[in-house]
């Protein structure tokens, strides 16, 4: 996502993500804006147009592509690794949402490191 910039003073615009994107960097630019607007629209003041340049969405990227790129990368594999095993260390993946990836993990575990049967 890039910054917005406010077109009245040229300020960066906060955004939070959510809802309507803000136009305004503050309140007082707003209300500037809406005085600029009434008076040009009474004659007292000429009014400048801005227009705002699109910038282009980034590509929409699929979860297979991303994991084709990861399995191609012997470092990205580690770093994905390394913090899972960050979430297992913190107890994060007791909660619910990271069941799978707790099945996943409990799978590589036994693919690593099989059991050995004992000969009777």
């Amino acid at each position: 996502m890039s910054a917005k910039t406010c077109p009245r003073c040229g300020q960066i615009v906060a955004s939070t993500g959510r809802g309507r994107p803000p136009v305004w960097c503050s309140q007082a630019c707003r209300r500037a804006a809406y005085e600029e607007r009434r008076a040009a629209a009474s004659g007292a003041i000429a009014v400048r147009i801005v227009t705002e340049e699109a910038t282009p969405a980034a590509p929409k990227v699929s979860i297979d592509e991303h994991v084709a790129a990861v399995i191609a990368s012997p470092t990205a594999c580690a770093r994905v690794l390394a913090e899972v095993a960050e979430l297992r260390a913190n107890g994060q993946l007791q909660e619910p949402r990271w069941a799978r990836v707790k099945t996943a993990v409990d799978r590589l575990f036994a693919a690593a490191f099989p059991t050995h049967t004992r000969w009777h």
